[in-house]
């Protein structure tokens, strides 16, 4: 979608993109934003390296235009939405993003896989908090998962109202 875009000349066209949740799992009436944080972060240094770049053109993945348009990539654009730890309803929007097409199409996977994951995790930590009837909950799932998914995880916990985590980095 990319590599069209930079051709078609849509590429340069300010959007406006919205994350929400068309609907929540059976029984749940909300879910709980969780990930902002982490997608700020990671967003301040993403960029493609030399070696991914050097992928793309080895195997001819992408054209020489899309190729350079890779190699300076920076985000440009704005982003708000709701705050960590709000409630969020079927088709809310969690995110907006204000950007080129060409930033928003890059940045839909990262934005989508950290909002999924983090929300899903906060969403659960809010129902196990709320039938544990004022008793703390603590998150100690760290020795059970990736090591970098594990702060994550860690992090939205405490998010959806955990109160302690065994993860320390988090």
């Amino acid at each position: 979608m990319l590599q069209a875009s930079l051709h078609s000349g849509a590429a340069h066209r300010r959007s406006v993109f919205e994350a929400f949740a068309r609907r929540l799992p059976a029984g749940r009436r909300y879910g709980v934003v969780a990930g902002t944080g982490r997608l700020l972060e990671e967003l301040a240094t993403f960029r493609f390296d030399d070696a991914q770049l050097a992928f793309l053109s080895d195997h001819r993945i992408v054209d020489d235009t899309t190729l350079a348009w890779l190699a300076g990539f920076r985000f440009s654009g704005s982003i708000s939405g709701y705050a960590e730890g709000e409630a969020y309803f079927p088709n809310s929007p969690i995110l907006t993003v204000e950007s080129t097409f060409a930033e928003a199409c890059i940045l839909e996977t990262l934005i989508l896989s950290i909002l999924n994951h983090d929300s899903a995790i906060a969403s659960a930590a809010s129902r196990m908090t709320g039938a544990a009837a004022g008793r703390p909950c603590i998150e100690m799932g760290s020795r059970r998962t990736h090591e970098e998914a594990a702060v994550a995880c860690a992090r939205s916990a405490i998010i959806g109202g955990f109160a302690s985590t065994s993860n320390l980095e988090a």
